[in-house]
């Protein structure tokens, strides 16, 4: 084994989304032994480092997944952008349709100036469609989008989309099964965009090139790693690609069926430290 890769939100992270200490001693563990870390996720790259800052953990960093990958010394290794026509179009077709979503480049998450108006009535307009929450519960779920480290929110997307940037994804949430399923639907067909599906109430838009699969690829040779000598974790669809690539693919018990059926492995769940129960149990 030369490189460990995990998933961050329902692999790595609680439900919570809070570092889980011992998942990180075990990535520590594995450094220890001379095995490489890195992290593969659809957060940004900013975002990711202010996590592993406060965690003191220095992976190699898959990010907005697949469309950046950075070396562990904070180097570029790979960046592939959305078309900022298919961006503009996009964007277009959620406002219209009262979806709230980021617009991501490596370091910063756009997100409309009422992200909180329109997430509270998304959840308003589909009581009949939803699991019940309570307020304190929506409350707490919106707070995780709105208080990301690399969070800004804009009135003007348009003068976002006239910046030399380079945006690796877009993300679209709603608590609405109605329109999840609109969305999902509309954008598994869009030409110039992938979509992927990274939790039960998101999907995003990524360059149809991009994925943690091939960005993965780009990482190990990089580093002249075999994908065969990679562990990689995973709880969702946009870990499919990463996981089938490598020697050892490990889901956590809270993934996707789907995932778990094409993985080697099944841990346990994220809440009960599943990245480190199997990285001792295969490593000692």
């Amino acid at each position: 084994m030369k490189l460990i890769v995990s998933d961050l939100d329902g692999t790595f992270l609680d439900s919570n989304h809070e570092v889980i200490e011992e998942n990180v001693a075990a990535l520590k563990m594995a450094q220890s032994k001379g095995i490489e870390i890195a992290i593969a996720t659809g957060r940004n790259y900013g975002n990711v480092l202010a996590l592993c800052k406060r965690a003191n953990l220095k992976p190699h960093v898959i990010s907005n997944n697949g469309a950046f990958v950075y070396d562990n010394n904070g180097k570029q290794i790979k960046a592939i952008g959305l078309d900022k026509d298919h961006v503009r179009e996009a964007l277009e077709w959620l406002n219209y349709r009262n979806y709230f979503y980021t617009l991501c480049t490596d370091h910063s998450a756009y997100m409309p100036a009422n992200a909180h108006t329109i997430l509270t009535r998304d959840y308003e307009n589909a009581v009949n469609h939803v699991r019940k929450m309570t307020p304190e519960k929506l409350k707490e779920g919106i707070d995780v989008f709105l208080t990301l480290d690399s969070a800004v929110f804009v009135s003007n997307f348009n003068e976002v989309l006239e910046q030399d940037f380079v945006f690796g994804n877009i993300s679209a949430i709603t608590l609405d099964d109605d329109k999840l399923r609109h969305g999902r639907e509309y954008f598994s067909n869009y030409a110039g965009m992938s979509m992927t599906i990274a939790g039960k109430d998101i999907f995003e838009m990524i360059h149809p090139l991009a994925s943690k699969g091939n960005a993965l690829e780009a990482l190990t040779a990089h580093l002249d790693i075999s994908l065969d000598q990679v562990m990689a974790f995973g709880d969702n669809y946009n870990d499919i690609s990463m996981l089938q690539r490598v020697g050892v693919s490990v889901a956590v018990e809270n993934a996707e069926d789907d995932v778990k059926e094409i993985c080697k492995h099944v841990s346990l769940s994220n809440d009960d430290k599943g990245v480190a129960y199997m990285i001792h149990k295969l490593l000692g």
